[in-house]
């Protein structure tokens, strides 16, 4: 009995073992790639990259892997992410992995394609008025005033992350119907919002889409780049005077590219232009280039002929090696607007509209919302809906006078508002910590009718881009929203001589046929030998005219020490250069006569009227005298003095 069991249990394991080797195979899979990674916000990512399958029996599978839970990554959004992938053989094999995605904040914007609608963007409407259209086919900026400088209107993301002695390229797809321009810039939020390029580089755009390009290395180490696309008055073009312009933004990419070092540019120095008087350039007029030819240079940028206010645009000269690597050299070109005088407000009549003047809606802090409009007959409009928490919150602003130690302003500003509210005029130094030159005009009440506000200061030091601003943010709490500030005339000028006590030097005084120079007492010494003066007064003549501008209804109180070695009259006069020395204050009490030795003082006031104003008083002492020609003698002067009396005349 144990014999036939034995045999049965031998003949059974037998049968089990050929039935094993007739089993057919399913195959084994093998996978690859499935390390964990990291990537940049923002950059295109193909999660299937990389990952590759293997059976032992169909060979290279990879072709049929699939994703079957992405886990909801999205380069756009930091993160760790799982992605689940599947794939089968032709057996029925089937086998699941995963592999793990870290996305980082790095160099690249995230939503760059505004696949996911608003998110990482925000529009800034600092100097003009505009809404966004967030669609499929991405941003759509519809712009209802420029503004007039390049960041009136910004699209803008924050968090960018830069790092030191690395290069970006930056690419931007976009159009425009109506040929607006579009700029983008870095901004450094730590540091105030310093740009971080030399100016803006705007280009032109037209119906069909147009790529943008942008190389920036950057110096140091940035954990908090904000990405500004520019969407201001920029290029002629941009001023919005009807319909809204538009400006379709498709996608902002930026990747890390190879600087090459073996090409070099020369003759890339900066450029000073004159708005209006800019024409004729040509971007590669005495430029070269080492390490290639100047034919492989691309001029990345577009220069305008005018600008509305003082602006600094720049070039790129780019050449792009066959290894991939890039050399770039930039080239700054400075604008600025005439004015006949380095102190003046430019269009300070608003004759031209907002030209030369920067409207200025703070948005880093506040809420402040305004509507800016030229009304066309020489003023302009602010309505203030939403007056924020702060006077500076929102303004209308200039920051291009130049006032000299020791002379004397008057800032002057003509308004009105469509009901009653309160305003800010201040004279201050940005470059200083927006320190004050002059005494700040602080809740000033603006009526209905027009109401004329000045400011008289004297310089207590040179002053380069000294600003003027009309301040019309809520600045003591109670100001009201909806009410509308119309601004006549916004303007500066000077009334009186520069060096008017002869500190040091007899200039700017000119010495017209006349021998002088100042002694160390401060007196300026006129010395005249015998007939050397003329039979008329303004034969021999001390003058000055640097830009005094006397104003229509003021009244100027001029008044001269002054004393001689002989007995004689002296005439100290104004004239107006501009209308051909026509004069302003001639009369006889504008004449002395001098005792022989005794200082005396000259003192008279003169009024303003609409046809003796001017922008060029000529002041003057004449010396000319036929009584006196032919008498060798010394005339000195201790002062020349004059004052804008028109609110605190002298008292009785």
């Amino acid at each position: 009995m144990r014999k036939i069991l034995a045999l049965f249990v031998v003949l059974f394991v037998g049968i089990a073992l050929v039935a094993c080797d007739n089993a057919p195979a399913k195959g084994v899979i093998t996978w690859t790639g499935l390390e964990d990674q990291v990537i940049t916000r923002g950059d295109a990512v193909d999660l299937l990259a990389g990952i590759t399958a293997t059976d032992s029996i169909d060979g290279n599978i990879t072709d049929d892997i699939q994703i079957v839970d992405d886990g909801g990554f999205t380069t756009h959004l930091a993160g760790g992410y799982t992605v689940k992938y599947e794939v089968a053989n032709s057996t029925g094999v089937t086998e699941q992995k995963q592999k793990n995605f870290s996305v980082l904040v790095g160099h690249n914007v995230a939503n760059g394609n505004f696949e996911l609608g608003a998110v990482g963007w925000t529009l800034d409407k600092p100097g003009g008025a505009a809404t966004v259209a967030y669609t499929a086919a991405g941003a759509a900026v519809t712009i209802q005033n420029a503004g007039t400088s390049w960041w009136a209107v910004q699209l803008y993301q924050m968090n960018v992350v830069f790092k030191a002695n690395k290069t970006y390229k930056l690419t931007v797809e976009a159009s425009s119907p109506d040929a607006r321009s579009i700029s983008v810039g870095y901004e450094d939020p730590n540091n105030g919002f310093a740009m971080l390029n030399p100016g803006f580089m705007p280009i032109a755009l037209d119906d069909a889409m147009t790529t943008y390009t942008m190389y920036f290395t950057s110096s140091e180490n940035y954990d908090n780049i904000k990405v500004v696309v520019y969407l201001g008055n920029q290029l002629e073009q941009d001023k919005v005077d009807g319909n809204p312009h538009v400006v379709n933004i498709k996608s902002i990419n930026i990747e890390e590219v190879t600087k090459a070092t073996s090409v070099t540019f020369s003759g890339l120095g900066d450029v000073q232009a004159v708005s209006g008087d800019f024409s004729n350039f040509d971007p590669l007029a005495g430029v070269s280039v080492t390490g290639a030819s100047l034919n492989d240079v691309t001029v990345l940028g577009v220069v305008p002929q005018s600008v509305m206010v003082a602006s600094t645009y720049y070039l790129t000269y780019v050449v792009e090696l066959s290894n991939g690597s890039v050399a770039f050299a930039t080239r700054r070109i400075s604008f600025t607007l005439a004015k006949d005088f380095e102190y003046q407000a430019i269009n300070g009549s608003f004759n031209n509209g907002f030209t030369g003047w920067t409207q200025d809606v703070i948005q880093t802090v506040g809420t402040g919302a305004a509507t800016f409009t030229d009304n066309g007959n020489g003023t302009v409009s602010i309505l203030v809906t939403n007056v924020s928490s702060a006077s500076w919150h929102i303004q209308l602003q200039q920051a291009t006078s130049v006032f000299r130690e020791g002379e004397s302003y008057v800032v002057r500003i003509v308004l009105k508002a469509s009901q009653e509210r309160k305003v800010d005029v201040e004279v201050v130094h940005p470059a200083s910590g927006f320190a004050q030159i002059a005494p700040t005009l602080i809740q000033a009440v603006v009526g209905t009718d027009w109401t004329t506000y000045e400011i008289h200061f004297t310089a207590d030091k040179d002053y380069t881009d000294a600003k003027i601003g009309l301040l019309l943010g809520n600045g003591d709490g109670l100001q009201q929203n909806n009410i509308t500030v119309t601004v006549d005339e916004f303007q500066v000028y000077k009334y009186s001589p520069f060096n008017q006590e002869f500190d040091t030097t007899h200039e700017p005084w000119v010495l017209d046929n006349i021998t002088g120079a100042v002694n160390g007492a401060g007196e300026m010494v006129v010395t005249f030998v015998e007939n050397q003066l003329g039979q008329d007064p303004w034969n021999n003549q001390l003058y000055q005219s640097t830009g005094s501008e006397l104003v229509a209804g003021h009244t100027y109180q001029v008044e001269v020490r002054i004393k001689s070695s002989i007995s004689r009259t002296i005439r100290v006069w104004i004239e107006d250069r501009a209308k051909g020395y026509a004069g302003i204050a001639t009369g006889a009490n504008t004449e002395i006569v001098l005792v022989a030795g005794e200082y005396a003082v000259l003192t008279y006031t003169v009024t303003i009227t609409a046809d003796t104003a001017t922008k060029d008083a000529k002041f003057v002492v004449m010396f000319g005298d036929g009584a006196a020609k032919n008498l060798a003698h010394v005339v000195t002067i201790d002062y020349f003095r004059v004052n804008d009396i028109t609110l605190n005349p002298p008292q009785a």
